[in-house]
């Protein structure tokens, strides 16, 4: 709506009770005009403007992220009024010259019009319960975060307490695992011990062969039959040693594949190389990051004291200013009963002036009875010039006296301006306020978006321990499997005891057969066994290193995907940190707007105090001339009561000069009269302006009271402020020191992994 401005009727702060109040007020006078309210809806601004006639309202716009006229916008306007941060404006349309005409706004903007204001008391209620509803539904959602907190605390102490334990069982498996090495080299003694014994059993078999074939036909007899078991026996043997044939090459194709594997363990061992080395980098990179989040820290610390030093400063001067304030009031004060002591003065001039008027009209009579004196009437010109000249020195004092209080009204005109001048540097101050009001909301603001990132966190740590709780499945796993496999090779290692005490059974047995082709048949069946056992020893040799080897693989990509993990939880932290880096900057720029707005708000303080200074001179010019002009007036009295008792003296003596000049007389004490009436009059009417501007100046001082009761509060929403601060500073350390925590674990797990790949390596 385009509306004229009118005039300013009054300025407040907004509150449920003040908009209360000027709308009774409003309504009771009649009031034409407009209300005005301006607040911050977070980042928005919002404007309202209420169009009152006969004190209720005709028309209603409100202005904000959506724009609404009519009915729909009076409570959001009660709305904004409500707030204790929002500026309400009063404008008249009823001044002397003023053209505005109602219908004619009425019907420009009908869209805005509504049919009143409607029950205040009801939607005053409702907005009252909704901020309670708000504030409430804020301290559960708090509450509700803070116990979610305890939680994760909880949940985190108690994935400490298994990673404890998981690192007492990781060292027990490590010590399985060295037992597990001592067996394997155990295993390749006997396996060098066994090549040995099939050494010297191919030895016995090529000097047994010289020996049956000299005997041959001696034993041809004997060993018929034994041939024919030999020869069934050879053919089963011929087929075990095309099947042993067999699994010895799938053994070889096995061996290529486990090598292969292992080719591609030893790649990703140095990429884990090269990411170890990647994660160096970054704990260099996060002990600079944090070092300079140290340094912004101190720095906001110590602008953080030099900004309350100031404020300490602005208090005093504060007080400083509300005691000379004190002291201007008394000046003026002492100035009131000063003026009352001159009007006193001036009642009894005026009383003095009567007796003059009562003692020339008794002159009066006596020239009617001194008619006859007419000859002395004209002796007595010279006195009669005298006494025109008396008059004229009377009425040039009174001149002079108008001259004063005309210098007077300059004054205290421009004492009034001094004080229109303090009240703009006043409304000047109410903006700085909502300026700092809208800070201390945008802070609000980034402390819940700093909730939100918390929340984020402790969402990220609840993920890592999730991931810990499968490390400990896969450890537990893994620890079940090193059992297995013990048990494994115990079975194998009775097995093998066993197969060797048959061994030996067969071959007392094949001696006690038969002597050389028991032997040879001996032989050849213990190089059989041995061959088998070999083979057998071979493929579960073979088996197991698979097994091994593909547990060992397992494991790698477990861990492989573990350090990807941490990379990806490290720089998630990275990206926190740099998040509370921009956070401390942007407080640091924000101090350094709240240091420029103290600085400018001393200014404006020190201005103020220098007006103050000078409104005193001026107050101690005022006292002096006031004094000079009482003593003037007391000097001129004194005078003038001289002069009067000259002047009965004169009129005595000359009795007989005043009966031909009685006209000349009369025409001159009339023209007296009325000029000390016209005086009194001015004076009554310079009085009356004085009064009505010392009662301007008391308002003012009660507005400026005001100001600075919101000052006040406003100082101490910024020690809260303050507060929350400290408060958000407390977290950040203990986020810090999650961090620190975190980065320990990962320099622990970067350590676990060189260990592992140094394992891999002795395997290889």
């Amino acid at each position: 709506m385009d509306l004229p401005p009118g005039r300013v009727d009054r300025m407040s702060d907004g509150g449920t009770d003040t908009i209360r109040e000027i709308l009774d007020d409003l309504r009771a006078s009649g009031f034409n005009g407009l209300l005005k309210t301006s607040v911050f809806r977070g980042d928005t601004p919002s404007h309202g403007v209420l169009v009152l006639r006969g004190g209720d309202g005709v028309l209603a716009e409100h202005r904000a992220a959506v724009d609404v006229l009519g009915p729909d916008a009076v409570p959001e306007i009660l709305r904004d009024a409500a707030s204790p941060r929002a500026q309400i404006e009063v404008r008249t349309y009823d001044y002397g010259h003023s053209s505005i005409s109602m219908d004619q706004l009425q019907n420009a903007n009908p869209d805005a019009a509504i049919s009143g204001i409607g029950d205040v008391e009801g939607h005053l209620r409702q907005i009252a319960q909704q901020e309670t509803a708000g504030r409430e539904e804020y301290l559960r959602d708090l509450e509700a975060r803070r116990a979610e907190e305890r939680k994760l605390v909880e949940k985190e102490e108690e994935l400490y307490r298994r990673k404890w334990e998981l690192e007492q069982e990781y060292q027990r498996s490590a010590m399985r695992q060295k037992e597990l090495e001592s067996l394997r080299a155990e295993l390749q003694s006997v396996k060098e011990a066994s090549a040995l014994l099939l050494r010297h059993l191919e030895e016995r078999r090529s000097a047994a062969d010289v020996e049956l074939e000299a005997e041959r036909k001696i034993a041809g007899m004997e060993a018929e039959k034994a041939r024919a078991e030999l020869e069934a026996q050879r053919r089963a043997l011929g087929e075990e040693h095309s099947r042993l044939e067999d699994r010895g090459r799938e053994l070889t194709a096995r061996e290529a594949l486990l090598d292969e594997r292992e080719a591609a363990l030893g790649g990703r061992a140095a990429e884990a190389d090269r990411e170890r080395k990647q994660l160096n980098e970054l704990y260099e990179n996060l002990e600079a990051e944090l070092k300079k989040v140290a340094d912004a820290r101190k720095a906001f610390d110590a602008r953080v004291a030099e900004a309350e030093r100031r404020e300490k400063e602005l208090h005093a001067r504060e007080l400083l200013d509300a005691e000379r304030e004190r002291e201007f009031r008394s000046r003026e004060e002492t100035l009131a009963r000063r003026d009352d002591e001159l009007a006193a003065r001036q009642r009894g001039i005026e009383e003095s002036l009567r007796a003059l008027v009562d003692r020339e009209a008794k002159a009066k009579a006596r020239d009617e009875e001194l008619a006859k004196r007419e000859s002395a009437l004209e002796a007595a010109d010279a006195g009669l010039d005298v006494r025109r000249d008396e008059l004229g020195r009377a009425t040039r004092k009174m001149q002079s006296l108008a001259r004063d209080l005309a210098a007077r009204d300059r004054r205290v005109a421009a004492e009034e301006q001094e004080a229109r001048q303090r009240q703009a540097d006043l409304k000047k101050a109410q903006r700085d306020l909502a300026a700092k009001t809208k800070d201390l909301e945008r802070k609000r603001r980034e402390l819940a978006v700093l909730e939100e990132e918390e929340a984020a966190t402790r969402a990220r740590l609840k993920e890592q321990a999730t991931k810990l709780l499968g490390a400990e499945r896969t450890a537990q796993e893994k620890l079940r499997e090193l059992e297995a496999l013990e048990r494994d090779l115990g079975r194998r290692e009775a097995g093998l005891a066993r197969r060797e005490a048959a061994v030996e059974k067969r071959e007392k047995a094949a001696e006690a057969e038969a002597a050389k082709l028991a032997a040879m048949r001996d032989a050849h069946e213990i190089n059989e066994e041995d061959h088998r056992a070999k083979v057998a020893a071979t493929e579960e040799r073979l088996v197991t290193k698979q097994r091994e080897l593909e547990q060992r693989e397992r494991e790698v990509a477990k861990r492989e995907r573990a350090v990807s993990d941490e990379t990806a939880a490290h720089e998630s932290l990275k990206a926190t940190l740099e998040e509370h880096e921009t956070a401390f900057l942007a407080d640091l720029q924000e101090l350094e707007a709240r240091k420029a707005a103290i600085e400018e708000a001393e200014a404006s303080l020190v201005k103020a105090q220098e007006k103050l200074s000078k409104r005193e001179a001026a107050v101690a010019v005022r006292e002096t001339r006031t004094k000079e002009q009482s003593e003037r007036r007391s000097s001129q009295l004194d005078a003038r009561e001289s002069e009067v008792v000259d002047r009965e003296t004169a009129v005595e003596a000359k009795e007989k000069a005043l009966a031909k000049k009685t006209e000349d007389l009369e025409a001159a004490s009339e023209d007296v009269a009325a000029r000390e009436e016209a005086l009194g009059q001015q004076e009554k009417r310079s009085r009356a302006q004085a009064e009505e501007r010392r009662r301007a100046l008391d308002a003012r001082a009660a507005e400026l009271r005001q100001a600075r009761d919101g000052l006040a509060t406003e100082t101490r929403a910024l020690a809260e402020a303050r507060r929350e601060l400290r408060g958000r500073e407390t977290r950040v350390r203990e986020q810090e020191a999650r961090i620190r925590k975190l980065e320990a674990e990962l320099a622990r797990r970067s350590k676990e992994l060189a260990r592992i790949k140094a394992g891999l390596r002795r395997l290889r």
